[in-house]
């Protein structure tokens, strides 16, 4: 129980986009709701797609995801740091929400905290 919290700056992330009115590509920015943080992010790049029924990685670097996709992309809190956790490490503080335009449009969990 003598665990610290881990923080971070950059961390790749699982996430599904569940609607959104185009396509997005690296370079997006949207606002990140994880735990009790609100943070604006920017999406670094998009490391792969992953299919949604096997979890295998389709296409790697790939330029965009739609909506209804799922893939590894490589988030960048805009505004100093945040309190993360890896899902593998702690699933209810690895999930996440992103939003734009006070909509859901993606959800998601911390794979790997870069910096």
């Amino acid at each position: 129980i003598h665990h610290l919290v881990n923080t971070g700056r950059v961390f790749d992330a699982q996430i599904v986009i569940l609607e959104y009115k185009s396509i997005i590509t690296a370079g997006y920015s949207c606002v990140i709701h994880i735990h009790t943080c609100v943070e604006e992010v920017t999406l670094k790049a998009l490391l792969c797609l992953v299919d949604k029924k096997t979890g295998e990685k389709t296409q790697v670097r790939p330029r965009f995801i739609k909506p209804d996709q799922a893939g590894i992309a490589r988030l960048e809190v805009n505004d100093g740091i945040i309190c993360l956790e890896t899902f593998k490490d702690f699933p209810q503080m690895g999930r996440f929400t992103l939003r734009d335009e006070n909509r859901t449009i993606a959800i998601g969990k911390v794979l790997k905290i870069i910096e």
